[in-house]
């Protein structure tokens, strides 16, 4: 086990989806702190609609019966609360997925709250949609919440305290916000301030992916702790996510992951190359403030995750088992500051285009690491004197990575990732 800084974001994502009802999930969580984990995320627990998606929640005064099969709605809340205590006792907090810009379109608040959501000029619901490949894509299961102009403004906002303050009083210390830059910045200075108000350790971390950075800086500003980065996306060739960090250092905390719920499988991504899967959590997790997987990924699975038809079955075992190396990399980024922070990045010229080198420095600049990706399957090589002339480095201390250093040149196996101080 991994001791780890408690106001560091090392998050676990419980995709109950595969792992089956709440009497299954603490031994997850078990491995998950075990590895260094500190929080664990669950997607949705709401009743959901007619589709059946997590994110289509039907009635937020009730839980999935998927998850917590029982009879009354108090014996669905005792389950969980009791899980949430367990957790804790286990050093690990839990966060859940918090959906205030829609509902499922057959939720009984279009009836009882019709001037809370959007309507169309024919008189029918407005329904919320995304950009898909240049098109978009509407999705029709939902119902657009109108929390910007509401004529009752004040009895949706106070609904939504009240949803936040349930989970509060449950032992919940995390929010995952969805579509977080969708919702007014207003709203989320109520809730946010309530919460911290009634617990000042509370934390919100809002799914800010695909916003402009002015609206993440709009985001931190309305209170949020965490935002998530694209890290996911960046192909470790192009600029724009080290510009992106470059804007965001000392401004904005992120989270970076490997792959989401949303995502298909880096192990699928990457066909089987465990060695290119490991360099990438090792990015991933040391890169930026917080670091995030989801259920599976330490064991290689390759099945994409669905919020709808994701099923138990789909727990694959153990395909490549990847905990030690989790484990070890989360213990570094525990045990250095420089690792803990949104700082500066700088890309470092060494001579050749094989191999990445990325000098990472403290916001205060007083500690640096410099970050070798091998960005092939084939051993190379750079000039160990270039290196120690671009990047300042004195010594070459290896804190993580298999590398092989010799008097005039370093060596990386293919994909192989190393942090030198």
């Amino acid at each position: 086990m991994t001791t780890t800084p408690q106001n560091l974001p090392f998050i676990y994502n419980l995709f109950a989806p595969i792992v089956g009802s709440v009497d299954k999930w603490i031994p997850h969580v078990d491995r998950a702190y075990e590895m260094g984990f500190n929080w664990v995320f669950l997607n949705p627990i709401q009743f959901p609609g007619e589709s059946g998606s997590l994110y289509s929640i039907r009635d937020y005064d009730k839980l999935n019966q998927t998850f917590f099969p029982f009879e009354k709605t108090e014996e669905q809340f005792a389950a969980f609360a009791e899980f949430v205590k367990r957790s804790k006792e286990k050093g690990v907090e839990v966060i859940v997925d918090l959906v205030i810009n829609h509902t499922a379109h057959d939720s009984p608040l279009l009836e009882e709250h019709r001037d809370w959501f959007k309507w169309l000029e024919d008189g029918t619901i407005a329904h919320p949609g995304a950009m898909d490949n240049g098109h978009w894509v509407i999705w029709g299961d939902l119902a657009e919440i109108d929390n910007e102009n509401s004529p009752d403004k004040a009895g949706l906002y106070e609904y939504w305290w009240q949803l936040v303050k349930k989970m509060l009083d449950l032992g919940v210390r995390g929010f995952r916000c969805d579509a977080a830059y969708q919702v007014p910045t207003d709203l989320w200075r109520l809730i946010i301030g309530r919460a911290k108000d009634l617990h000042e350790d509370c934390t919100f971390f809002a799914e800010s992916l695909g916003c402009p950075f002015e609206d993440n800086l709009a985001l931190t500003q309305a209170g949020f702790d965490y935002t998530f980065n694209s890290g996911k996306w960046w192909d470790f060739r192009g600029d724009w996510f080290l510009d992106q960090l470059r804007d965001g250092a000392g401004k904005t905390r992120s989270i970076c992951f490997p792959e989401s719920h949303d995502t298909e499988r880096l192990m699928e991504e990457y066909r089987g190359d465990v060695a290119r899967v490991k360099q990438h959590y090792t990015f991933t997790a040391l890169i930026t403030s917080g670091v995030m997987i989801v259920s599976g990924f330490e064991y290689g699975f390759k099945k994409t995750c669905h919020v709808v038809k994701s099923k138990p079955e789909d727990w694959e075992g153990i395909n490549e088992d990847l905990t030690e190396h989790i484990k070890n990399i989360n213990k570094i980024k525990a045990t250095h500051r420089v690792f803990q922070e949104d700082n500066y990045i700088e890309k470092m010229d060494v001579g050749t285009d094989n191999i990445m080198v990325l000098k990472k420095s403290t916001l205060d600049r007083s500690q640096s690491v410099t970050i070798l990706l091998n960005l092939y399957g084939q051993t190379h090589n750079c000039s160990l004197d270039r290196l120690k002339e671009v990047s300042g480095l004195a010594s070459t201390n290896v804190i993580a990575g298999e590398v092989t250093i010799k008097e005039h040149e370093i060596v990386l196996a293919p994909w192989g990732a190393a942090i030198l101080s």
